[in-house]
This record gives C-alpha cells, structure tokens and sequence, in this order.
C-alpha cells in the first residue's frame, strides 16, 4: 500500500513539474509574440509618421486653415478631381444625396486619424472643400428633432434655403448653403482659396420654415413617447 502511495507521489510530482515547464514556455511564447508585434506596431507608426511628414495635407497652413475653428464647430472634408467642381461648391453650396456622409466626413486635429482617412479619400481627387458648421446650429437643430420625436431626419438635410430635388435614382438632392464652405485647398500643391463669404454660424429663416414643413408631413414618422 506504502509502494503504491509513493508510486501516485511520484506521478503527482512528475505532472506538476511538467505543468510548469509547459506553463514556462508559453511564458516565453507570449513575451516573444508580444515583441514581435511591439516591434510591428513600432515599424508602421514610424512608416505613418514619415509618409505623415511628407504630406502637404500636414503642413502647419493647411492644417490652420482646416481647423481653425474646431473649438466652436463641426469641420467636413469633401474631395474632388476638377477645381471648377471645387469652386463652383463655393459659389453655389454643397449637394449631396440623401446623406452627407456619402462624399463627406468629419475630421479633428489627430494627425493619425486625419492620415487615414486622407489615405482612403485622396484618389477621389486633389482639390479638398472644407465644410464648417457651428456646434450651436448643429446643437439646435438636433435638439429640435428629438424634441419633435422624428426618426430619419438629420440636420444636415433642415440647413438648405431650396426644396430638395430628385435626381436620376428618385433620390432627394440638398444643397447646403455656401455661407458653411470655408473654402478649398489642393492637398498635393498646399493651395488654399478663401471663400469670402464663409460664416460657420450662419442662420436663415428657410431652416425653421423646413423643420416645421417636415414635422407636418404625413408620412413622417416619428417615435412614440
């Protein structure tokens, strides 16, 4: 009995000894794995932050001119190829269908963010439209929509002075007015053209009137209070 008492010692001994030793080693396989990808990430922050260096986009102009005031507004980006279509956005407004977001995006300060979103826009063209909005107008208008408990109304679609119009797919075409268009800029050669009239708090009448107009129509629908 002592013998096989002893025996079942030996065997406990043994397996925990080899617990150890395999717990050891996947020890040392997560630290090397953990360098191996410390050494990774190291390699393309270095990569991002030369390529960064070598864009216009980054130089201390642009970037004062897209994010001057992002203390007190929302800043979009829009890209195109052709620098009329580009001027052309400053003169008569921005038209986008159905949703902004589909050609436009929001953008901060973070260099990092701000490259890659670049990286996945800029084939779309060279000429860059920067669009300001007021956070006091976009907090009052979205305050509104959910006071007036609407579903898929967003406020980009009240800020328009025309009635939407439809295009070639039956989609609704706003056109944003070019008082929120700071200007353009190509992000190849840093070239910036100033829209005089640019006013990122800019209000008209047309905005209530079309807020108004959409809570009274009698297919909206609305959320259940």
């Amino acid at each position: 009995m002592l013998n096989v008492q002893l025996y079942l010692l030996i065997i406990i001994i043994l397996l925990a000894g080899y617990i150890v030793f395999l717990h050891i080693k996947l020890v040392r396989r997560d630290i090397r794995i953990e360098n191996l990808l410390m050494q990774i990430d190291n390699q393309v922050q270095s990569t991002t932050l030369e390529e960064i260096k070598d864009e216009k986009l980054f130089s201390p102009e642009l970037m004062n001119f897209i994010f001057e005031y992002e203390n007190k507004a929302k800043i979009y980006l829009h890209y195109t190829k052709f620098k009329n279509d580009a001027e052309n956005i400053i003169k008569e407004g921005f038209r986008f269908a159905d949703s902004f977001y589909k050609t436009a995006f929001s953008v901060t300060e973070d260099k990092l963010d701000l490259f890659m979103k670049h990286n996945g826009k800029k084939l779309f063209g060279d000429y860059v439209v920067v669009i300001c909005i007021s956070n006091e107008i976009i907090n009052y208008y979205n305050n509104e929509i959910v006071k007036a408990g609407l579903k898929n109304c967003r406020y980009e679609t009240i800020l328009t002075e025309k009635p939407p119009e439809k295009n070639d797919n039956s989609d609704n075409i706003y056109l944003l007015p070019s008082k929120y268009i700071k200007g353009i800029f190509n992000h190849r050669t840093g070239e910036i053209a100033v829209n005089p009239e640019f006013d990122p708090d800019y209000s008209s009448p047309w905005f209530i009137k079309n807020l108004e107009q959409i809570k009274n129509a009698p297919n909206q629908s609305k959320y259940i209070a």
